[in-house]
Formats: structure tokens, C-alpha cells, sequence
């Protein structure tokens, strides 16, 4: 599919506005098509629906919003105060954004759902339903970040007149989820397994939002039975290489067909770029460091034996790089590790103003180290490491069109395998689940002690969510829908060791039952050996974002969330 970008965000209102004026304002007009005249065939049909995708493509500077989102957890921060920090109040301009993004990909959907009945009869009946499928997957989709963002929100099914914008009020949640289980459900018996065209949602996306739907409302047997039907019949596996998958090369084989729904990014548009990879990279690279992890994210990463680092013989705090899970490399640059980052190779280092830069012929040269002292780099604006998912490539920084995933087949497993844990279920399907994945990324299988133990699968799945899905725009809300977000959130930003000499103590996972569950580090014997940042804080109304003020000023029917 070609995503031009087609703007029929308005149309319902301005022809309403104008419906009083003089006859010759009210004839078609000549030079463009307006809402009631542009739905007569198959061509203006599409057009509108690229709008639909266009609008479903969430990005503030570049950068898609999910990418961000773990920077409000206590998996990694962002350079300036935000969301993670817990100081924000109505006017936040995130909960603004992402309000008005999910509400312009509504409005978009309903149009084209309402105003494609004039043209219905000029289009099969498999094309129509096809077109009409996938904007209700689309529509889904919004409310979905809306629910669970937001709470209860305006449930808004069709175009609205302009009176009616300052007469919605927010529908119960319960109720909105019901609308997202029966357009997902309509759209289910529509689509195809598959689509020649990369981008488009299929059966398989569409029942991926119902389980993801589902799994964080703690409707498991709805997220289970979605997540096996998307097994059993999607003929979908997951990519070989876990690394193949945050590469644009990656992305345009993806071996398996792992990757199911994405942000695209095209090289015909100069100004279609994704700016991921240059807010994370390192500044010797040449990057703009503003997005990091944190140590949390580093020790949640089991050891190569599959145990968890307090408890695994292989584990060096002097060398924490060493004998771990794979996907620690693709997710986490600790300082001494070698990255290749916007067309040049380094060992990544925040201790000395010089570290080693590889030549084109395999040589090494020692060159200034912007990591090293730059007011905005990885030691004095994070805590002393850099993402690497979506950051190893070789790809000009500034002109990267790497794909960001939506959602992908790793992902289904997952919520297959937590949701039967979650109903006891525990059969040979739920350790194959988690055994694909995790014999991926080249970890033991699940021992045979952990098998049969609801407790022991339900703290490995969560340890598997974060080294799966680390930066993809989950943490946010797993955080909240296992109730532990009070737990991790008012703490201390802990990073990598001060001094490169003095290993920091390993943290304790154990303080309590939930942190032994959760796999929460805790760093009381090694804080004054790391470097520290900001203390964050947690409050009950952080469970949900604030409804936007802006709308609460243009629409008085609007309630606010307790506690803003």
C-alpha cells in the first residue's frame, strides 16, 4: 500500500457549516471531492483509508509515540522531565497528543465507515467489506490506547454534527471495551490471513488487538482463545535472528513473517524518517542521546544459563556484558561494548574523553569521545547506557527508515502463554509458547520444576515481557494491569557503574514476594557505586493519564480522572 497522505480530517464539519450558505456554494465542487460525493468508487475509497493508516501512525518529532513509552516506567528515562518523573498535571502535552492522535484516527474511520455506503454498489461486496474491515481495525486500535490510557473516554461511532462536539460525555469503559471486542470480532470474519500489500492489518493484527485487549482487561480465556487462533492458523513463526528484526534490511525479508503490523517509512517522501535511532545513539556516533535505559532494564536480563543474575553462578558485576541472554546486546550498550551506530563502529565508552573507532580497512583509531563529558550524552544526561534496539544499523541516523513494529509474533506467544498461566491452565502449549521464544534469543528451555508451578511461569513470563519487549510500548501498561506500578515507579534512576574499577554489588530481587515475582531490582548495597539521577514519585491518579484540559475547556459535559 502506498500511505499518501490524504486529509479528510474536517471534511464532515466544513460541509455542515457551509450547508445554509448560497446555492452556488452548495454545489460539488470542481477542483476536489468533498465528504458527500467522494466515497463513489473504489479508488476514493482507498484514498480514504491510506488517510485511516496515515492517522494511525502516532509521532511526535519523528519518533513514534510506543517508542517512548518505556521512558515512563522504571525500564528507562527520558533527557528532559516527563511523564516517569510523576510531576505532570492537566496540561500535559503527551496526554494531549495522544489524546488528539487516537480521536483524529476515530474521526478518520468513522467518516470513511459512514460515507462509503454511497458508493457501495460501485465496488464488490469483498471489497467493501475488505475496506470497511480494516478501518474498523483501525478504529479498534485508537480506542484501545484510549481506554486503557485514558479510562473512560467519548465513544464516538459516526461523524459529528458541530453542535454535538460540545455535548459528549465518556462512555463507561466496560462499554467501550465491548465496541472494541465487536469491531474487532466484524473484521475477524472479514479479513484474510494474509495481505500482498505490507502495512495493511489482517485477520491475524485484528485478533493480535483482541488478545492484547483482552490479556490487559484480565479477560484471559478471550486473550488465550485469540492468541491460538492466531497460532494455529496464521501460519506465522518467529524471525531466526532476534537482531534481524529492529534492521530495515531485516524488516524487508522478515524471515517467518514475524512482524504483523508496523509504522512504514518510505524512501519516494524525504520527510518520511524515523527518528528513533538518532535520539538514542550514541554522540560519538554522531547521534543525539536523549532517550536511555536504565539498570533496572540491565539486570532484568536473565544470565546465559537461564537464571536470573542473583541467582546464577555465571554472573561477573565486573563483566555484566558477559554470559547473558543475546537479546541484552540488541536491546542495552553497557559501557566496554562494541556498537556499530550510524555507519561507524566504536567501543562505547562514558569513562575517558577517547575511546577506539574502527576504519573502513578493519584498523582501530583512538578519536574524542563526545560520550564521555557532552552536557546531553549517556553519562550526564542518562545514567551511563544507550538503546541499541533499532540503533545497530548501518543506516545514516538522520536518514532512517527502519520500520517501527506495531505488533509481532513473539508478542502472541506471550500473551498465550501468560494468559493460560493466569487460568491455571498449565499445559504443554504454554511452555512450547515460551520455549519458542525464549530458544530464540538462545536460552534454556523452561526447567522441568517450573513446569507445573503457576507462581514460578507467572514471574518467567513477566521476566520474558521485559527481554522481549523492552522499548516496543508495553511496560506502561503491564506495569499498571499487574498492579504493581506503586511498587516500581517511586524510586531512584540507577545506571552503570560510577567508576569502571569498582564492580557495584549485585541488586537483591527479593526485598518482598512482589518484587521476587515481578523481578524487581533493588540497589541499596551498590547506589553510591552507580550513577544515580532523578527520584521518582507515585501517585494513585498516575494509574491513568488526565483527560486533557484543552478538551475539558472546549466540552464542559467533560469529566476528569480522580485525583487531577
Amino acid at each position: 500500500m502506498n500511505f499518501r497522505f490524504l486529509s479528510i480530517l474536517g471534511l464532515s464539519l466544513s460541509l455542515t457549516l457551509l450547508s445554509g450558505c448560497k446555492e452556488y456554494l452548495s454545489q460539488v465542487p470542481l477542483d476536489a471531492p468533498a465528504t458527500g460525493q467522494f466515497f463513489n468508487n473504489q479508488t476514493e475509497m482507498n484514498g480514504a483509508l491510506n488517510a485511516v493508516y496515515r492517522s494511525a501512525y502516532w509521532n511526535t518529532g519523528n519518533t513514534p509515540y510506543q517508542s517512548m513509552m518505556d521512558g515512563w516506567t522504571d525500564l528507562a528515562l527520558l533527557r528532559g522531565v516527563d511523564l516517569g518523573e510523576g510531576n505532570i498535571d492537566v496540561y500535559n502535552a503527551h496526554a494531549k497528543s495522544l489524546w488528539t492522535f487516537a480521536y483524529t484516527t476515530v474521526q478518520r474511520a468513522n467518516t470513511l465507515i459512514s460515507g462509503m455506503e454511497t458508493g457501495k454498489s460501485s465496488v464488490s461486496a469483498a471489497t467493501f467489506n475488505q475496506i470497511q474491515a480494516e478501518a474498523r481495525v483501525l478504529r479498534a486500535y485508537a480506542y484501545y490506547h484510549l481506554v486503557f490510557l485514558f479510562g473512560d473516554v467519548p465513544l464516538i461511532t459516526k461523524p459529528l454534527e458541530p453542535a454535538e462536539f460540545y455535548t459528549q460525555t465518556r462512555t463507561p469503559r466496560a462499554d467501550v471495551l465491548k465496541f472494541i471486542y465487536q469491531e474487532l470480532d466484524a473484521a475477524i470474519a472479514v479479513l484474510p490471513w494474509t495481505t500482498s500489500d505490507q502495512g495493511r492489518v489482517t485477520k491475524a493484527v485484528a485478533l493480535g488487538y483482541k488478545a492484547r485487549t483482552a490479556l490487559f482487561n484480565k479477560e484471559y480465556a478471550v486473550a488465550a482463545e485469540a492468541s491460538k487462533q492466531i497460532i494455529d492458523g496464521a501460519g506465522l513463526s518467529l524471525n531466526p535472528r532476534f537482531a534481524d528484526l529492529f534492521t530495515r534490511t531485516g524488516q524487508t525479508a522478515n524471515a517467518g513473517k514475524e512482524i504483523m503490523f508496523q509504522i512504514l517509512y518510505s524512501d519516494a517522501d524525504a520527510n518520511s524518517v524515523n527518528y528513533v535511532p538518532l535520539g538514542s545513539i550514541s554522540r560519538a556516533a554522531g547521534g543525539q542521546s536523549g532517550r536511555f535505559p536504565q539498570q533496572r532494564l540491565v539486570d532484568m536480563f536473565e544470565a546465559k544459563d537461564g537464571k536470573r543474575i542473583d541467582e546464577s553462578p555465571l554472573y561477573d558485576p565486573a563483566q555484566p556484558s558477559k554470559n547473558r541472554d543475546m537479546r541484552l546486546k540488541y536491546t542495552v550498550a553497557i559501557p566496554g561494548d562494541t556498537i556499530s551506530m550510524n555507519q561507524q563502529t566504536l567501543v562505547y565508552t562514558i569513562y575517558k574523553n577517547t575511546t577506539s573507532f574502527r576504519n573502513a580497512d578493519g584498523s582501530w583509531i583512538s578519536r574524542t569521545n563526545a560520550d564521555f563529558d557532552n552536557a546531553f550524552g549517556p553519562a550526564k544526561s542518562g545514567v551511563g547506557l544507550l538503546h541499541t534496539k533499532y540503533t545497530l544499523t548501518q543506516e545514516n541516523a538522520f536518514q532512517s527508515r527502519v520500520g517501527f513494529i506495531l505488533m509481532r509474533y513473539a508478542e502472541i506467544l506471550l500473551m498465550y502463554a501468560e494468559a493460560k498461566i493466569e487460568l491455571n491452565q498449565l499445559d504443554a502449549s504454554v511452555v512450547t509458547a515460551l520455549n519458542q521464544v525464549r530458544r530464540r534469543a538462545g536460552q534454556p528451555a523452561v526447567e522441568a520444576a517450573v513446569e507445573g508451578d503457576q507462581n514460578k511461569l507467572r514471574q518467567l513470563v513477566r521476566r520474558e515481557r521485559v527481554a522481549e519487549l523492552a522499548m516496543e510500548g508495553f511496560r506502561w501498561f503491564d506495569i499498571r494491569r499487574w498492579g504493581i506500578a506503586e511498587v516500581v515507579m517511586p524510586q531512584k534512576v540507577m545506571g552503570a557503574a560510577k567508576d569502571p574499577a569498582v564492580a557495584p554489588a549485585p541488586p537483591t530481587f527479593k526485598t518482598s514476594a512482589v518484587h521476587d515475582l515481578n523481578n524487581i531490582p533493588v540497589y541499596t548495597t551498590s547506589e553510591s557505586q552507580r550513577l544515580v539521577r532523578e527520584i521518582r514519585y507515585w501517585y494513585p491518579r498516575l494509574e491513568l493519564l488526565p483527560i486533557p484540559q484543552s478538551e475539558r475547556d472546549i466540552n464542559k459535559q467533560l469529566t476528569q480522572n480522580s485525583g487531577w
